[in-house]
């Protein structure tokens, strides 16, 4: 049971692969993206039910995000068709979470990303925004989840700066 969180992780990692290997906007795609967001959302909640926090568990997970956000990102990247505006927003966020990551590392010696209520908010947005690539209304959700994304980082930034991490 202990090592439950830490396979979901494992296999989100291992979900990569077969991610890579079919076509995007494809059912077998969405299948594979919505299994590895489910094991995503169920690591973490269940290594805090099951009392088996780790910090070997919390960077597994952390690396796992990172490897399927970058297959993911990888295959629906030629499906977005942003306007300019909202990329200069996408690298606003990204500029202001690598700043957060800077002054992380000089408060707590370490990076480290929060799991603040709106950082949790803005992943589960992320995650059912992209399965709506292609509607009529996907460009005004990405402008709300953009929104939420901002907000989320200059509060984690605010929660790092002010050492209430």
């Amino acid at each position: 049971m202990k090592q439950i969180p830490n396979l979901l992780s494992v296999s989100r990692i291992a979900l990569c692969l077969p991610l890579l290997l079919v076509d995007a906007m494809t059912m077998s795609f969405w299948v594979l993206y919505v299994i590895g967001g489910t094991t995503d959302m169920l690591d973490g909640f269940l290594a805090r039910r099951l009392d088996v926090e780790s910090k070997f568990g919390a960077r597994l997970d952390g690396l796992a995000d990172f490897v399927f956000v970058l297959a993911v990102g990888y295959k629906l990247f030629p499906w977005l068709k942003l306007p300019a505006t909202l990329w200069v927003m996408i690298w606003l966020v990204t500029l202001v979470r690598m700043f957060n990551a800077i002054c992380s590392y000089v408060v707590r010696h370490r990076i480290e990303y929060l799991h603040t209520k709106a950082n949790k908010l803005t992943g589960f947005l992320l995650f059912i925004g992209m399965m709506t690539i292609g509607q009529s209304y996907f460009i005004i959700l990405a402008w709300m989840i953009a929104c939420v994304a901002l907000f989320a980082a200059i509060q984690e930034g605010h929660l790092i700066r002010n050492k209430t991490i």
